[in-house]
């Protein structure tokens, strides 16, 4: 996003390149329910800091907690639910380790120990990508005759060369020379006769135990454990939250976080002038709490909370703010109501859009009007209201990128890109953005009311007129679903014989990037699939463990074929947990 953000700053400079980077708002919903403020001042301040000390040259998820008095059982309840790419086999895999003082039970990865999500005998536990800032860009200055050597504040340094082997099967193994700089490797090294490399500081690839932590889980007793457990937490942040027998629910941000000034580390630092690798910071300088006092604890990507420098890369808070919504709607909670909440798929965001839709519809056809009076705000694969207003929230959002963004606009769209993915963190961010700019409608994203009123209605009827084409002339049978697919796709599915055999899908998708159900795709593209979804549910009754539920969105076997390859498929579908 640092390199994103840089070339984005190049192309439209500070003040455009700031609106069109979402800010987190400072009333929405965070971890601790503190504010998280001075986003929008700090990305400015990033932005115009940039320009005036000269540039260098040159995925989701959900978990919350109830306190025994919010439960029917008189005991936590713990739901979690990991968003990943949505893939066959999936990246998790339902597992029991039991043996010398290990007894849990949950979902485990492939090469990590023990169980990432899930319980012992005394306490459950689920976890969010954290999503602070981790990761810092640093632009080295290189010499152009030996690139090996790259300026600091001291002269020139020698960076260190590392020597890695890669095998291929049938052909002579690869070499591959890494140079690493005193921040970090280079990423992206000097072009010839150029003096600009990209070295990555990353606590990701510093040294630190992830072993322990995961075992430390597995074995901790009590409230204190855990928590002991979390300060040895190392590297990527995540968003824990926690429950015990006796009665403790706790959320805690855990992992290592570069300490920063207000808007450093949102753009590429100048390597030259750099001091070097700031230090973490302390476990306890970190979000967290324990016994909230409205009885809940809520983590889903969302802002940790907080006066604490931790990065913008945020989802927006809809999610958070409807499962609080929802936990609030029933005084004591059950199994049954915390797997509901899980497969909610109402669009608080998407129904603010439809009543500014309906309030600039004048002269379009009144079935249409009526179909978005009638949509309930479901993202429901069958709904045709969900796909007319998704179609036009796409169109909307594209047509004000290219118009703020211009020629650059394809950085935020993506369509030029060559990542694995074709999605960014604007593609999470966006929905609030666009609302703010529609609701108080402002240059340079509209000259006035009516301009804004004008493209409201041209993004109606171009919605209109994409889904007469794809799914015929009566608006009755449009569904979202045949608009929005989800397709696991196997790692081999380039292989043509071997595509069919080891994928599986189409299906009818529902939900959207901000639904509680989530189901993330490329906003600003059209014809993309979906490409994170929930990839394992769970639903623990501490109370008594034998209660609780889980689903896996495909199966438990990697192996074509199998019975439990996938198995899961149609009840994950259905919403149905076992």
């Amino acid at each position: 996003t640092e390199l994103l953000r840089e070339r984005l700053l190049q192309a439209v400079g500070p003040a455009r390149a700031a609106l069109l980077d979402p800010a987190y708002g400072v009333d929405r919903a965070t971890h601790t329910g503190e504010p998280y403020p001075g986003s929008a001042e700090r990305l400015l301040h990033a932005y115009e800091s940039a320009v005036a000390g000269g540039l260098p040259a040159g995925m989701a998820s959900n978990a919350w907690a109830v306190s025994p008095s919010r439960s029917t059982t008189g005991a936590p309840l713990l739901a979690s639910d990991p968003h990943i790419e949505a893939r066959i086999p999936s990246l998790f895999h339902a597992t029991h380790v039991s043996g010398g003082s290990f007894d849990a039970i949950g979902a485990d990865v492939a090469g990590i120990p023990g169980v990432v999500i899930g319980h012992n005998q005394r306490l459950a536990w689920g976890l969010t990508a954290g999503l602070a800032d981790i990761a810092d860009c640093f632009v080295e200055t290189v010499d152009p005759q030996n690139p090996a050597r790259y300026r600091t504040p001291n002269g020139w340094e020698q960076a260190s060369e590392r020597i890695e082997e890669i095998k291929v099967r049938g052909e002579a193994a690869r070499t591959e020379v890494v140079l690493e700089t005193r921040h970090g490797p280079v990423i992206q090294p000097a072009t010839p006769g150029t003096d600009r490399a990209i070295a990555l500081r990353a606590t990701t690839l510093e040294d630190g135990d992830i072993v322990t932590p995961f075992l430390g889980m597995l074995r901790a007793r009590t409230p204190e454990d855990f928590e002991t457990v979390l300060d040895g937490w190392h590297g990527a942040t995540f968003g824990f939250v926690y429950a015990h027998v006796d009665g403790t629910i706790g959320h805690r941000l855990a992992g290592d976080v570069p300490v920063r000034e207000p808007g450093e580390g949102l753009l590429p630092s100048d390597g030259a002038t750099s001091p070097g690798r700031s230090p973490v910071r302390r476990p306890e300088e970190l979000p967290g709490g324990i016994n909230p006092p409205e009885g809940f604890a809520i983590t889903a990507n969302n802002a940790a909370g907080g006066n604490g420098d931790l990065g913008e890369e945020w989802c927006e808070p809809w999610r958070a703010e409807r499962i609080a919504t929802l936990l609030r709607a029933t005084e004591q909670h059950d199994v049954g109501s915390f797997e509901a909440i899980q497969t909610d798929r109402r669009s608080e965001a998407l129904l603010q859009l439809r009543d500014l839709l309906l309030a600039a519809s004048e002269g379009v056809e009144p079935g249409i009007i009526e179909i978005l009076r009638d949509w309930d705000g479901r993202l429901a694969p069958d709904s045709a209201g969900g796909a007319l207003v998704s179609q036009a929230y796409r169109d909307v959002a594209r047509r004000l990128v290219q118009r703020l963004a211009g020629g650059s606009s394809n950085l935020l769209t993506r369509e030029s890109s060559t990542n694995i993915s074709s999605m960014s963190s604007f593609d999470y961010r966006m929905q609030g953005w666009l609302l703010d700019q529609l609701t108080a409608p402002r240059a340079p994203a509209f000259r006035d009311a009516a301009e804004r009123d004008r493209a409201l209605r041209g993004a109606i009827v171009r919605a209109v007129d994409e889904l007469t084409e794809d799914q015929g002339a009566d608006p009755r049978q449009w569904e979202w679903g045949r608009v929005h697919t989800l397709r696991y796709a196997h790692s081999l599915e380039s292989v043509p014989l071997l595509r069919g055999a080891y994928s599986r899908g189409p299906y009818p998708g529902g939900g959207d990037v901000n639904t509680i159900w989530q189901s993330s795709y490329p906003t600003l593209r059209r014809g993309e699939s979906v490409q994170v979804t929930p990839a394992y549910r769970q639903v623990i009754d501490l109370a008594d463990f034998d209660r609780s539920r889980f689903q896996l969105s495909t199966g438990s076997s990697g192996i074509p074929g199998h019975p439990r390859y996938d198995d899961c498929i149609d009840e994950y579908r259905a919403g149905v947990s076992r």
